[in-house]
């Protein structure tokens, strides 16, 4: 068992701190740099070590939050959402799922066409959907969330 000194005054014991983080740092440098992060002033105490922890706790629920919201938002905004609306199809913001969609739709939709005005109508949305569902608008596969563990690692 060792211990790390914070600010060369405080004293924290390895035990301790895993008991409470899961993990020990690296050096006493990296639990001072921990403390400085998260804003969480030491005094010596198993507390701090509980502190440092619900601090980094609530920021990695916070950054986890943050990535689901923006990936929920990225389902509503996609590029081929106004066109698939066009044909009565609601995005669901999966690329593959909605070009299979709209392909489906649309084959049926052109089948049951009888004038040329309806075949050039469904002709025209064939030709937006070669850009809408583009390669440059196919969304990059979203990140798998890092573990507590992983999050906290960068730190310690």
């Amino acid at each position: 068992m060792s211990n790390f000194t914070v600010n060369g005054v405080y004293s924290y014991t390895s035990s301790n701190i895993y008991s409470y983080l899961g993990r020990v740092p690296s050096n006493e440098t990296r639990l001072k740099e921990a403390f400085d992060e998260f804003n969480v002033t030491p005094t010596g105490t198993n507390d701090d070590i509980k502190k440092l922890k619900n601090a980094m706790y609530e920021e990695y629920t916070a950054q986890v939050k943050e990535q689901i919201d923006n990936q929920n938002q990225a389902k509503q905004s996609v590029a081929w959402a106004g066109l698939l609306a066009q044909i009565g199809i609601q995005a669901t913001g999966d690329y593959d799922t909605d070009y299979a969609a709209f392909n489906n739709a649309i084959q049926l939709l052109s089948q049951s066409a009888i004038d040329g005005q309806a075949m050039a109508y469904f002709a025209g949305l064939r030709s937006e959907a070669a850009s809408a569902f583009g390669l440059q608008n196919k969304p990059s596969a979203a990140m798998d969330t890092m573990s507590f563990y992983a999050y906290q690692s960068q730190y310690l």
